[in-house]
C-alpha cells in the first residue's frame, strides 16, 4: 500500500532548537492576544475622514508623556498589523487625533504618528451648498510676528497657519483664495485665507493627507457668518435653501468611468440643520458632453443613478457633467465624470 495513500498534514513545527522561531511565528498572534487580555491597551475608535464610519476597537497609545513641549501634540499608535489602512482618525480619551504618517510595521505590529486635532475647518461647497467639517492639526509658523501697521486705518497682517486634515473628495475641492473663521478674539472672527495647497507631499499609499498653508485676512460682516463660523456663508448661501428648503450632496467611489461598465452615483438632500430630507422630487440628466448622448446609459434607482458607457473607443478621454435636477429645473449639485479606457 502506497505511504502518501495514508499520511496526514501534521500541524506546522517551528522551533528547531531556537526560541526566536517561535516567537518570530507568533509574534502577530501574541500582539493581539496582549491588546485582548491585558491593561496595556487602550479603547479607541477608529474614524475615517468624514466621519461616517466609526469602528471601535483597541490600541496602545505612547509617548503619552511627552519629553518636549514640540512634542505635546504627538502621541504614537500600536494596533495589528493592516488596521489603520482605511482611517483617518483616531479617538481616544475624548479627544481626536489624525493619523499624520504612512502605517509602518515590524512584522509584529503596524505603527503611526498621531497628531491632536483642536478644532474643525469649516466650509460651504459652493456648487451644492452643503457645509462640511474636518477635524485638523495645526502649527503656528509665524510665532515672532503680530502685523504692520500702515498709518492708522489698515493692517496688513502676516500671521500664518500650517494646518493638516485628510485627503479625500471633498477637501480635494479646496483651493488657493478660500476664506476660513478659525477662531475668536473678543467675539470678533479671526479669517484667514488659503495661500498654499499641497496635496503631494501627503500623498502616500495608504494614509492621504493635505498640507494646507493659512494666512490672516480681514474679517468681512457683510459676507461671514460669525453664527456657523463660516467664512463667505452669505455669497454662497442664496438659491436652494431660499427656493428649495435643501441641498443636495452627490457620493461616488470615483469620477471616472470605463468603456463598457457603470459606475453608481448617490444624491443625499440635506436642510438647513444638516438632516437628511426625503421625498424630494428630482431627476438626473447629462451636459457638457461634446459626443452623442447615446453613448450614457442613466439607469435611476430610488436615491441613486447608474451611469453606463457603451464600449465606443473614441469615448476615450471624453469628458461630460452629471446633474441632478430639482423639480424646477434647477441644477442642485453636478459632478464631471471623465470616460477611460477598458485597461
Amino acid at each position: 500500500m502506497s505511504a502518501e495513500w495514508y499520511l496526514m498534514d501534521k500541524p506546522p513545527v517551528y522551533n528547531g532548537g531556537f526560541e526566536g522561531e517561535e516567537f518570530f511565528s507568533y509574534a502577530q498572534n501574541g500582539f493581539q492576544e496582549m491588546l485582548d487580555t491585558t491593561m496595556l491597551c487602550d479603547n479607541v475608535k477608529f474614524i475615517n475622514s468624514d466621519f461616517s464610519v466609526i469602528v471601535p476597537g483597541k490600541a496602545i497609545i505612547q509617548s503619552v508623556t511627552p519629553d518636549t513641549k514640540l512634542k505635546a501634540d504627538d502621541r504614537q499608535i500600536l494596533v495589528p498589523i493592516g488596521t489603520l489602512q482605511s482611517y483617518s482618525y483616531i479617538c481616544f480619551n475624548d479627544e481626536i487625533w489624525i493619523i499624520a504618517s504612512e502605517p509602518s510595521n515590524n512584522k509584529f505590529y503596524e505603527k503611526a504618528i498621531l497628531k491632536i486635532c483642536r478644532n474643525q475647518l469649516r466650509w460651504q461647497d459652493s456648487e451644492s451648498k452643503k457645509i462640511y467639517s474636518y477635524w485638523y492639526w495645526c502649527e503656528y509658523v509665524t510665532r515672532y510676528s503680530s502685523g504692520v501697521y500702515k498709518g492708522n486705518v489698515v493692517i496688513t497682517y502676516d500671521k500664518q497657519y500650517s494646518v493638516l486634515l485628510p485627503k479625500d473628495i471633498n477637501t480635494q475641492k479646496l483651493h488657493d483664495g478660500m476664506r476660513f473663521m478659525l477662531e475668536l478674539s473678543n467675539n470678533t472672527p479671526l479669517v484667514y485665507k488659503l495661500t498654499k495647497y499641497d496635496g503631494l507631499t501627503g500623498n502616500n499609499k495608504n494614509i492621504k493627507l493635505l498640507n494646507l498653508s493659512l494666512t490672516q485676512t480681514v474679517y468681512d460682516e457683510n459676507v461671514d457668518n460669525i453664527e456657523l463660523m463660516i467664512a463667505d456663508y452669505k455669497n454662497n448661501n442664496v438659491e436652494p435653501f431660499e427656493k428649495h428648503g435643501y441641498t443636495c450632496k452627490l457620493s461616488y467611489k470615483t469620477a471616472s468611468i470605463s468603456l463598457s461598465s457603470f459606475e453608481k452615483y448617490t444624491a443625499t438632500f440635506y436642510d438647513n440643520e444638516d438632516e437628511i430630507v426625503t421625498n424630494v422630487n428630482y431627476h438626473w440628466n447629462i451636459s457638457e458632453n461634446d459626443f452623442d448622448s447615446d453613448n450614457i446609459i442613466l439607469t435611476p434607482g430610488k436615491d441613486f443613478v447608474k451611469v453606463a458607457v457603451k464600449n465606443n473607443s473614441d469615448l476615450i478621454g471624453k469628458q461630460f457633467k452629471l446633474n441632478v435636477i430639482s423639480d424646477a429645473d434647477i441644477i442642485m449639485a453636478s459632478v464631471v465624470i471623465t470616460i477611460t479606457a477598458l485597461w
